[in-house]
């Protein structure tokens, strides 16, 4: 599990624990984590992680990213911006 509190201080991606992003509200339901930013989805391959960053340059993988080798973190980022560091208008 992540502890990692994000920023925009800390440029780059987190992945944490679904456990730590979903808090539980008043009436029950699930809702996300006040503290994180949801930019968007990975294959459900993953279901238990929400990928934050920041739309001012390409992330380059700072914080704890469990045990994802270097080729499924590059994955995820060409997923989510170009070759710029812009972030997709798709995704």
């Amino acid at each position: 599990m992540s502890n990692v509190n994000y920023s925009l201080k800390h440029k780059g991606v987190r992945l944490i624990s679904a456990s730590e992003a979903w808090v539980k509200s008043k009436n029950g339901k699930l809702k996300l984590n006040p503290k994180y930013t949801f930019v968007g989805k990975v294959d459900t391959d993953m279901p238990n992680m929400i990928v934050t960053a920041t739309d001012k340059q390409k992330p380059k993988f700072k914080g704890n990213t469990y045990d994802l080798n270097r080729t499924a973190k590059g994955q995820i980022i060409e997923h989510f911006y170009d070759d710029k560091g812009k972030r997709n208008k798709k995704t």
